[in-house]
């Protein structure tokens, strides 16, 4: 077991890190926490703050705590000569052993104290801190704990077969884990030894920064491994684990391992199996290199053929001369290679090639495609290791972020390879911020994206380590976006001193990012207090800043520093003389110090779409920021989930906003705070499909909350205050009144029981491939009084957004937001225009288990037919016969409740090319 405390938590899409939050105590509420006891102890204000003042011989004794690891305090005496001692207790307190004790300050500032507890894997430890003599003062109490699984007793071990040049099969004979880290190096061993509470999810395989390639992390018996280079030695390890996110715990100690070596058999390499050229200009060009290795070629010297299927694609080995078929020679048996690939369409029209690479007794292929276009698509590279100086090509790409935006049109595509970015390149004024202020177009839009399964870490740091030199950085945004018709993709924001996105502009799109650990909001849509000051005019006419999207983004420990520390932090915010047409669509915001959401001061309509917020305002939460800052300022973050407007005394907010299938929970710093908050905004609300339960107040729209306002469908586990709008079929556990909470057509026997999940575990879970909300949190059971007890209240935008769609399955709607998938399913076909679609087929898990859906598309327009089939080949469904489209991607849903368990397969045929995917039945 491997004892960890981590301070500072981390989220990718690639590698998910967690931390067990320490229990932080301070004392401003002049008393204890629930479970802590004490003697000779009282509660008197003492440099500013209330502080817990011990008497001769107090104590402080904690409640039970599991798997504490160490402890943190602050103190001062009322004189010379104190001692704190600080004991911990392993039998409920019937004997005491010392872990460490302070001489006490005796100065007016405070001093710190930090002991070791080292009970990691003990259950029911008390701590208890004691007073030498009077006056002591101590605050902001911090035990850190280990919060992981049990972890797993038996290893795997490894066995291969199948081994060929540049492929083996890995055979897994399981341990007594709920699954199994697997990953390799070149060598003879494999010195990788993953941690304690990091779970690694995504594509595989991943290739992390030391050249480690995660080859699975799942409970697979077998796993094919592909890539490798002939005659190379790989060590394997595999790694048994329980537990999900930040409470996975591996079995480090005698892992399996396994020694395996490629056969040496003529083989040719390329660096990569398919070049996309995206958009090129009909009339023009465009050249991209491809790298080449060969190896134990026969005879020893010879020439390898090269030869492009299309005349449009062309090939050279010195970007010179270029030609449908070349020769590279080799001696020795081998050859390192680049060539050169010219791609120059003709026509407006999509453009698919193979390269056919033989000699030496072997023989490959490389995949080409492009799209001959009206403008030509650019694109660059990132890396985190890059250097500017380079060509922002894939073999020399750039590395500040800044340097690429510079140079991108209308259409260009800025690519960001994994790993940690610190940017070196500052504005005139010194800045490090990333100023996006050109413009892509409607047609041609400009995006920056991560590199197929790898995440780009932005990690702005350097701003905080700025703001520390000087409080005037405080306020650096990392990236201030501007210009209009960006697309961002992929991307994780950390560390900014201000927001990770401030965004300005217009018809931008904001896609499968997360931001954290910023000095401010995540991302902010929306401008200053006064209009005016951005020199756009004296009031927004609502072509400012407007139609932005945020899908499926993630905001999480975001926090600001100032005289009111944590006060201004959300995980979203869409405020301060915003246009029109903003929405956010499923994304989520967790333990952010102020608000989830905050739609403060807006001057039109703002959607949310099946989000989430939850565990707002909560001080321990982010202790991160003193790591950063002296912590004199007291912690002033507010809490509330979703934030619905505003109208205090920095200005009115208009519009009308509306929020579809959204939850908010765990917002309980105090009772005053709100899951669902109007927050006086009068323009009104409309609330449909909502899930609140263990906030101060679920839902919270007083009288000033504006009489437009509509409330259905809703699901409301505590307190409440419904003063204003209509309101009908809504669900709530407290006493219903007319006219101040829900009360029309009202459900009031249900309970979490209700639930498949109500836990922030399952909140946290991983997304889905498609970016889609985890599947257990906040979903009906069959049998619920919550099923078919709705009105049918549509969600909008299911035509451009054709995930948000949820069909009706039963009599009528079910109340908050899903629908217990039961019964019929429906069989319409969605269609998502995609004008980058192939051919292609791919299985996706539904809604439900008994539901897979069919994502295909086809190069050309075609009659398809698609059938499921049993191993044998026998069709046991007919799923779909008739026309596609060329440039659109297809999903279909399919009932698999009827198959037995087992394994099909899905075959799909336009006519030209027939494609086979295999689908997996479990009861």
């Amino acid at each position: 077991m491997k004892k960890i405390f981590l301070t500072l938590s981390l989220l990718t899409m690639s590698v998910m890190l967690y931390a067990a939050s320490p229990i932080f105590v301070d004392f401003d509420s002049s008393s204890l926490p629930e479970g802590w006891t004490s003697t000779g102890v009282t509660f008197k204000k003492d440099n500013g703050s209330t502080r817990a003042a011990m008497s001769t011989k107090a104590t402080i004794t904690t409640a039970p705590i599991n798997n504490p690891t160490q402890i943190a305090y602050k103190h001062r005496g009322s004189g010379s000569n104190k001692t704190l001692t600080v004991e911990k207790s392993i039998d409920n307190g019937q004997t005491w052993t010392e872990i460490g004790s302070v001489k006490v300050s005796s100065s007016s500032t405070y001093g710190s104290g930090t002991h070791a507890i080292n009970e990691s894997t003990t259950s029911g430890v008390l701590i208890r801190i004691t007073c030498s003599s009077a006056t002591i003062f101590v605050d902001d109490i911090e035990i850190a704990y280990v919060n992981l699984a049990q972890e797993p007793t038996k290893q795997a071990s490894l066995s291969t077969s199948d081994i060929k040049g540049n492929t083996l099969t890995l055979n897994v004979e399981k341990g007594n884990g709920e699954g199994r880290l697997v990953a390799y190096q070149k060598g003879d061993e494999c010195s990788f030894v993953p941690e304690d509470g990091v779970a690694y999810v995504g594509n595989f395989p991943k290739t992390l920064e030391d050249g480690t390639v995660l080859v699975a992390s799942d409970n697979a018996a077998t796993l094919s491994v592909s890539g490798l280079l002939p005659g190379e030695t790989y060590s394997f390890v595999a790694y048994e684990y329980n537990g999900v996110n930040d409470n996975r715990n591996y079995l480090t100690t005698s892992p399996a391992t396994l020694k395996a070596t490629t056969l040496t058999v003529p083989s040719i390499t390329p660096e990569v199996n398919t070049i996309a050229f995206k958009n090129v200009k009909t009339g023009e060009s465009k050249v991209l290199t491809l790298n080449i290795t060969a190896k134990f070629l026969t005879p020893a010297t010879g020439k390898l053929s090269l030869t492009s299927s299309s005349s449009t694609f062309n090939l050279s080995n010195d970007g010179t001369t270029y030609a449908q078929t070349i020769e590279l020679p080799y001696a020795d048996a081998a050859l390192t290679s680049t060539i050169h690939v010219k791609f120059a369409p003709t026509s407006l029209s999509d453009y698919n090639a193979t390269i056919n690479i033989s000699g030496g007794n072997a023989q490959s292929t490389v995949t080409l495609t492009g799209i001959g276009a009206e403008t030509s698509v650019t694109e660059y590279y990132l890396a985190p290791d890059g250097n500017d100086a380079g060509d922002g090509s894939f073999t020399q790409p750039w590395m500040n972020l800044q340097h690429a935006v510079n140079q991108a049109k209308p259409g260009d595509v800025i690519i960001c390879r994994g790993g940690r970015y610190k940017f070196t390149m500052r504005d005139s004024s010194g800045k490090l911020t990333v100023r996006i202020k050109t413009s892509g177009t409607a047609d041609a839009p400009i995006t920056i994206r991560n590199y197929e399964g790898e995440t780009p870490i932005f990690d702005f740091e350097q701003q905080l380590l700025d703001c520390n030199r000087s409080t005037a950085n405080v306020g650096d945004r990392g990236i201030l976006l501007t210009g209009n018709y960006w697309h961002l993709y992929g991307l994780h924001i950390m560390h900014a001193a201000d927001n990770a996105i401030k965004l300005e502009g217009s018809h931008n799109r904001i896609e499968r990012c997360e931001f954290s650990y910023n000095l401010d909001t995540g991302i902010q849509l929306g401008f200053g207090h006064n209009f005016a000051d951005s020199g756009l005019g004296s009031k927004n006419d609502g072509s400012f800043c407007a139609y932005n999207d945020i899908i499926d983004c993630d905001s999480h420990h975001n926090c600001d520093y100032d005289s009111n520390y944590g006060s201004d932090a959300d995980g979203f915010a869409c405020k301060m003389h915003n246009g029109k047409g903003n929405r956010f669509i499923r994304c989520r915001a967790w333990r952010n110090s102020d608000d989830a959401w905050d739609l403060y001061e807006t001057d039109f309509d703002v959607t949310l779409i099946e989000c989430w917020a939850w565990e707002s305002g909560n001080a321990e939460d982010h202790l991160w920021v003193k790591e950063y800052f002296d912590s004199g300022h007291g912690f002033s973050g507010n809490g509330n989930g979703i934030k619905l407007g505003g109208n205090g005394t920095g200005g009115s907010s208009e519009g009308v906003h509306y929020a579809y299938n959204c939850i908010a929970f765990g917002c309980d710093k105090s009772g005053s705070t709100k899951g669902f908050d109007c927050n006086s905004h009068k323009g009104g609300h409309v609330i449909i499909g909502g899930l609140a339960f263990d906030n101060g107040y679920d839902f919270m729209f007083e009288s000033g909350g504006g009489s437009n306002s509509e409330f259905y469908n809703n699901v409301c586990f505590g307190r409440q205050e419904i003063l204003v709008g209509s309101e009908s079929n809504n669900a709530y556990l407290g006493n219903a009144e007319q006219g101040k909470t829900f009360y029309k057509n009202l459900v009031s026997n249900f309970s979490r029981s209700d639930y498949e999940s109500l836990s922030e575990t399952d909140a946290l879970a991983p997304r889905g491939t498609d970016g889609s909300m985890p599947p257990k949190f906040g979903r009906l059971k069959s049998g619920s009084k919550l099923v078919d007890a709705g009105l049918n209240k549509p969600v909008p935008y299911t035509d451009e957004f054709p995930f948000l769609y949820q069909p009706i399955y039963g009599a009528a709607r079910d109340l908050g937001p899903y629908e217990l998938v039961e019964g019929g399913v429906s069989t319409d076909i969605q269609t998502i225009m995609n004008h980058e679609a192939t051919t292609s087929l791919e299985v996706i898990q539904g809604q439900y288990s008994g539901e897979a859906i069919l994502k295909m598309s086809s190069a050309i327009a075609a009659t398809v037919r698609v059938s499921v089939c049993d191993l044998n080949g026998k069709i046991i469904m007919m799923a779909y016969s008739g026309t596609i489209e060329q440039g659109a991607d297809y999903y279909l849903p399919i009932n698999t409740t009827s198959l037995p368990q087992g394994v099909y397969v899905v075959m799909m045929s336009n006519g030209q090319e027939r494609i086979a995917r295999k689908m997996v039945v479990n009861l």
